[in-house]
């Protein structure tokens, strides 16, 4: 594809961490991006619509003319407890809007010609000391059983377009999420590690992710490719490399497991997460990380 080509690319769940950083880059990239928001306030009916995927409420002049379909719509899985209802939030977030996306394109005629489909490193098991490639089983527990549940939505889209799922590891961004969240207490003095510090975090730095889902759209590559970077590192490595870049001692204990449990419930399972994933399949194709190691992306993302 040309550095002039124009897709018209139609974003579901934009306005979040990784969702901004990747339409900078996509119009960056030349191409011509629209935005669905369940905030009201925040459409224009220009660039930014609003729709409201659980009433099945959607402006179908909105996939008009899309060439491509990108849906990260879904509720931070480690925002609150793992309560029933929190569970069914969770699952409904991601569903329902892939739901109504594929009834809107299937049954308007539209001409999409790929649908991009967010998903986890979750899919896999948790614990795992072997590499994870595409055609690894998946995991057991919740949050694997609602990745799958996710991806099986998005496998609909195969009956009408190209469809690629994107199975991403920890993103590091220096506005939210993982790393941000590590440095805080590491500035205040206050940084410790969850656990034996030995679990092993397959990362991506935010800016490789969004060139990588360009990658996707630019090469039309379908299939299931997992995003992470070439070196994986013990989140205790990560919590140095952190110190050592905001000149901070790294020196309060390691937070035990009893302590995790009572602080986050069902959820600390997944501050234990060891995966290591592969990510050949996606190196195969040609993209190339600017980010390889998480030395690099923490002195890039925090350094001053």
């Amino acid at each position: 594809m040309c550095l002039g080509y124009m897709s018209n690319i139609l974003v579901a769940g934009g306005t979040g961490l990784l969702g901004s950083n990747l339409i900078t880059k996509l119009k960056q990239k030349n191409h011509n991006v629209i935005l669905l928001s369940t905030q009201k306030k925040k459409a224009d009916n220009k660039t930014i619509f609003f729709w409201q995927p659980t009433k099945k409420i959607l402006p179908i002049e909105t996939i008009k003319g899309v060439d491509v379909c990108i849906n990260l719509c879904g509720a931070g899985i480690f925002d609150k407890g793992f309560t029933a209802e929190r569970k069914k939030e969770l699952i409904d977030s991601r569903i329902i809007p892939t739901n109504v996306l594929f009834e809107a394109f299937k049954n308007n005629h539209s001409g999409l010609k790929q649908y991009i489909g967010g998903s986890a490193s979750g899919f896999y098991p948790n614990i795992c000391e072997s590499k994870l490639n595409e055609d690894s089983t998946k995991g057991e527990g919740f949050i694997s059983d609602l990745v799958e549940k996710w991806e099986e939505a998005a496998h609909q889209f195969e009956s009408i377009c190209t469809t690629t799922i994107v199975r991403t590891g920890i993103v590091f961004s220096d506005k939210n999420g993982f790393l941000k969240q590590l440095a805080t207490p590491v500035k205040l003095f206050a940084g410790a590690v969850p656990g034996s510090g030995k679990q092993v975090i397959s990362w991506i730095h935010i800016d490789d992710w969004s060139e990588m889902l360009v990658h996707i759209i630019e090469k039309k590559l379908d299939g299931t490719y997992n995003a992470a970077a070439s070196a994986p590192e013990t989140i205790g490595n990560i919590a140095k490399q952190i110190a050592n870049v905001l000149h901070r001692p790294l020196f309060l204990p390691n937070i035990p497991v009893f302590a995790l449990k009572l602080l986050f419930g069902e959820r600390y399972e997944l501050l234990l997460t060891s995966q290591n994933l592969d990510n050949e399949k996606i190196k195969r194709t040609g993209f190339q990380f600017q980010y390889e190691t998480s030395a690099q992306a923490i002195q890039n993302l925090l350094g001053t």
